[in-house]
């Protein structure tokens, strides 16, 4: 098995964050975000209803609401048709670069992207939007509550929020074991809070958030990251995305065993089936009439 360097990738000058995510992650992330939008009232919209997709990345939300879905999503009323008005706010200029490139290239005409914070709403009036879909975004916020709250201002009554977050992710676990078997300590690094894979303080934030705690509702999804085969794996694990926290100031002697460390991590079933399991937690909840 041949060892790659993941220090000369994450050393590459030029290369789309919001396109890496999407090869990436990008299936994982719909599959999740299927689920997500599973849960809304979805034949209840039309060409006038409103749709805000923050945090919204290269646009996985937007994409599952306006155009067809991928083979390996089946959910009804899935794109909405006709097609809503559905807004995508990232705090990441390559996000929504990305996103912009899907827009046009899929031909969202009711569809825009924008820089924008999704802690401050400002720019939306109250009481405007018909749902709002934070997919893995609610825990990069530096106030969680006071971006509950700013959905709850522009949701409609009886408009729905919906959020997920992580509640466990074999990836994470492999690439940490991973960098601490090369130098011990360089895999304690914490991308989420631990909290946040509760859904204890999910609900709890969405209810300071100004929901009441009976439309709060709590399930979990299972969307795996799969890969077409073992080789794919290890070229997924080698990515900038990941090696650029764990393998940044390494020796060109360190950086040569990653992709070997990496795999003895691996079960023999992951190898087989080139498949890490994700859990996450999918939150819906009503603004009151």
């Amino acid at each position: 098995m041949a060892s790659k360097n993941p220090e000369s990738n994450s050393n590459k000058a030029h290369f789309s964050r919001g396109a890496m995510y999407e090869k990436l992650a990008g299936e994982t992330s719909t599959r999740l975000s299927a689920t997500a939008l599973s849960y809304l009232p979805l034949s209840s919209y039309t060409s006038t209803s409103r749709i805000l997709d923050s945090a919204c990345g290269p646009g996985i939300v937007s994409k599952l609401l306006l155009s067809p879905s991928p083979e390996y999503v089946s959910v009804s009323n899935l794109p909405i048709n006709p097609p809503p008005q559905v807004t995508g706010i990232d705090l990441s200029e390559p996000m929504i670069e990305q996103y912009n490139i899907n827009k046009d290239a899929l031909g969202w005409a009711t569809a825009e992207g924008r820089v924008q914070d999704s802690q401050d709403l400002t720019a939306f009036s109250d009481d405007t939007i018909d749902a709002v879909v934070m997919s893995l975004g609610i825990f990069s916020l530096p106030d969680a509550v006071v971006g509950v709250r700013e959905m709850h201002r522009v949701l409609k009554p009886g408009g729905h929020a919906v959020v997920t977050t992580w509640k466990s992710r074999r990836p994470i676990e492999i690439l940490r074991r991973a960098a601490n078997s090369i130098r011990p300590g360089a895999g304690e690094i914490t991308d989420v809070d631990p909290k946040w894979l509760t859904s204890e303080h999910l609900a709890a934030v969405m209810v300071e958030g100004g929901f009441e705690p009976g439309s709060v509702q709590l399930s979990e999804a299972d969307p795996n990251w799969r890969l077409e085969s073992l080789d794919d794996l290890l070229e997924g694990m080698n990515s900038p995305m990941w090696t650029a926290q764990y393998c940044k100031g390494w020796t060109q002697e360190e950086s040569a065993r990653w992709t070997d460390a990496v795999y003895k991590q691996l079960t023999e079933e992951e190898r087989a089936t080139s498949t890490l399991g994700m859990v996450a937690h999918v939150c819906v909840a009503q603004k009151n009439v």
